[in-house]
């Protein structure tokens, strides 16, 4: 079974998962992405040094309509 195949059966697997099952399935999606998220002191840091200049307005913000506009001008 290729990837492709294997999203697509996991996909359709998911809809008819048990109550009780989608308990497990869903800790053991989160560990697995949890897991590959982990930041650095220093990129932690980073991050909330950006999250305070963007919450006091000193950095600039864009929608999202604003960036695909951006981006579909520059191509």
């Amino acid at each position: 079974m290729n990837t492709l195949e294997k999203k697509d059966y996991i996909h359709s697997y998911l809809n008819r998962l048990l109550d009780k099952d989608i308990d497990i399935v869903f800790n053991k999606v989160r560990s697995v992405v949890e897991k590959d998220i982990v930041l650095t002191q220093t990129q932690g840091e980073e991050l909330d040094k950006r999250v305070i200049r963007h919450k006091s307005g000193e950095s600039k913000s864009y929608s999202w309509t604003q960036v695909k506009e951006k981006a579909r001008s520059q191509s």
